[in-house]
């Protein structure tokens, strides 16, 4: 879905071995024309195209740039907050942004497969999917986002296919803050 997103939105860099490659796409060419979402739509983004043009049009027209790159910078709720308030942005994406783009080493992005990892390491303690963060955090401290991810990735090695992950539309955030904030 990214290499889509850069091949219709990004500028052409170079084409090496006959294959072109393209930068990813600026908040300007998200926002550009009225057609952006049926664009989307047409490669293959599905549900996600309305969120990825809502929240590009949503920065561009509101938190801008520079308001984007300053979440580095915010505490880590803040940072959530702000995130969560964008079109189709929960969560869980907010959590994934937050850990693998702005620094935020203590948010513990939680969907089925994390929860299910927490219940089957701590049984007895009850943890609910919705304070598995919390619960996380409290364990590991201020880097319980990084542990998480240690557990997630080894329990992938053991050749289980998680119900899902941050691939997708985390992968979109972090392509976008990385293209904006360097």
């Amino acid at each position: 879905m990214i290499e889509r997103l850069c091949q219709a939105f990004g500028r052409r860099l170079c084409c090496l071995d006959s294959r072109p490659f393209h930068a990813f796409p600026s908040l300007s060419a998200l926002t550009a024309g009225a057609d952006a979402e049926a664009r989307l739509r047409a490669l293959g983004f599905g549900y996600r195209a309305k969120f990825v043009s809502g929240s590009a049009r949503a920065i561009a027209e509101g938190l801008g740039p520079e308001g984007l790159c300053q979440l580095r910078a915010a505490p880590y709720a803040e940072a959530r907050r702000v995130l969560c308030a964008l079109p189709g942005v929960g969560a869980k994406v907010a959590d994934c942004v937050c850990l693998l783009a702005l620094d935020k080493a203590e948010a513990v992005p939680v969907d089925t497969h994390v929860w299910h990892i927490a219940r089957q390491l701590y049984p007895h303690t009850g943890v609910h999917p919705l304070s598995t963060g919390d619960f996380f955090r409290g364990l590991w401290g201020p880097r319980a986002g990084w542990a998480q991810a240690v557990l997630f990735c080894a329990d992938l090695r053991k050749g289980q296919k998680p119900a899902s992950s941050c691939v997708g539309p985390c992968s979109v955030w972090w392509e976008t803050l990385s293209s904006v904030c360097g």
